[in-house]
């Protein structure tokens, strides 16, 4: 399987600008789009999604399932997916991540098979 294929179809959603399929320290293992983008925010996501997910889990609230933040400039949608490991998303102001989810929620079952 080509990681790029599984992320692909995530790029096409309206004013989607980078995907990426990270590490639990936010490196790089395959990504589509805008490069100095995804190296700006991959290893601070990492750091925002952990932080969350330890909060989460002291407040009883369970896993993260999604972090989606607004920005002024564009979103950032995070999707775990398994022991760290995520699919961070970049999208502009007109982006819709909506649209996104479901073609990330595919994107996370094939790599959860593939990496085990």
């Amino acid at each position: 399987m080509s990681f790029d294929d599984v992320l692909r179809p995530v790029l096409d959603v309206p004013d989607a600008q980078a995907v990426a399929f990270l590490d639990p320290q936010g490196q790089e293992i395959a990504s589509l789009g805008d490069r100095a983008l995804l190296e700006a925010l991959g290893a601070y996501h990492s750091v925002w999604t952990t932080d969350l997910g330890r909060a989460a889990a002291a407040g009883g609230l369970g896993d993260v399932t999604e972090v989606d933040f607004d920005f002024e400039a564009g979103r950032v949608l995070a999707t775990p997916i398994k022991d760290g490991y995520f699919i961070l998303t970049l999208f502009g102001r007109g982006g819709i991540p909506s649209l996104a989810r479901p073609l990330l929620a595919a994107a996370r079952d094939r790599l959860i098979a593939e990496i085990g």
